[in-house]
């Protein structure tokens, strides 16, 4: 675990980590940005200056000292990281009422007590509201970090209270340095970098060979989307939908359908375009939101897809 400011956020990290120094921190910081920016890498990085004993003049914790050992052991008492259970569809009232909890004791290491929470926007209304009164008599020492890649859906009472700290997609020049690191076949890298839009963390995942070579044969199939074999989309989603991250599969899609768009002339056409573009890139979410089967969901959302692009061509 490193505890250097996330690349391309090193402004946000000085501005946290000065009000530390000037023992004038807000109690409540909330990350928000597109997913795969590094926003919970620099969540940590927050985290570990904070309750470091022997914090660096240049702003990072010093990664030495029993609390960072700890903090990277992840056996920290004082720190605990929260997110939304697997299979579930929110962060329930419970967790939230055990993150107030956590937050008003007193810290075993120190008077410092951290809690990471990721998705935030996740939080069911419930969730919200128990947090709200949190975040209205914050504990002397206690310091919430949340991470949030919709801020819109957070309610307005819950974003008010909190520090922001907007994290965008990475510059090229950041983008470069973060994927020369990642363990990537040369194929795979070049997908990476096509679909990365500035968010590392988003493609992540395809430095396992398997994910890699399943997105590089969805990409295959969907070379020529009005044409696409529906039988071969069908078995591939059945061999690869439960292994490779949804977000991915839609990013392809929609970078068939927008190679489209400069063809359409037809404005009845494009916005029908548009309008299913749209709902392809709402389909992870809403897979998640409304329990939906996934494969029929997507499959229906690719046939609306070709009806639309065989109306190009008739147009």
């Amino acid at each position: 675990m490193s505890f250097n400011p996330a690349l391309g956020h090193e402004a946000l990290h000085e501005r946290f980590t000065s009000s530390v120094n000037n023992q004038r921190l807000h109690h409540a910081w909330l990350l928000y940005g597109v997913k795969g920016v590094g926003k919970a890498t620099e969540a940590m990085a927050m985290a570990g200056f904070y309750l470091c004993e022997k914090r660096a003049p240049n702003g990072q914790a010093c990664g030495e000292c029993h609390a960072c050992c700890m903090l990277k052991a992840g056996s920290h008492p004082d720190f605990i990281a929260v997110e939304r259970l697997e299979k579930k569809r929110d962060i329930a009232v419970d967790q939230i009422r055990e993150v107030l909890s956590f937050l008003s004791l007193s810290g075993m290491e120190s008077e410092r007590r951290v809690v990471l929470l990721n998705d935030a926007e996740m939080m069911n209304i419930q969730a919200a509201n128990a947090l709200l009164k949190g975040l209205e008599e914050p504990a002397s020492g206690s310091l919430l970090l949340m991470v949030c890649h919709d801020l819109m859906r957070l309610p307005a009472t819950v974003r008010s209270r909190c520090m922001l700290g907007h994290c965008a997609p990475l510059g090229d020049a950041h983008m470069n340095s973060v994927l020369a690191e990642m363990d990537f076949t040369d194929t795979a890298r070049e997908l990476a970098v096509e679909i990365a839009g500035g968010r590392p963390g988003h493609v992540a995942s395809l430095q396992n060979s398997e994910i890699a070579d399943g997105l590089l044969q969805w990409r295959a199939l969907l070379k020529d989307v009005e044409r696409a074999d529906v039988g071969k989309l069908q078995g591939w989603l059945e061999a690869h939908l439960n292994l490779v991250p949804h977000d991915l599969i839609v990013d392809v899609v929609l970078q068939a359908a927008e190679a489209n768009l400069p063809d359409i002339s037809e404005f009845s056409v494009r916005e029908e375009l548009l309008k299913t573009m749209w709902s392809l890139a709402a389909w992870p979410r809403e897979v998640v939101r409304h329990s939906l089967r996934a494969a029929p969901a997507l499959m229906a959302l690719l046939l609306e897809l070709r009806a639309v692009l065989k109306g190009k061509i008739a147009a």
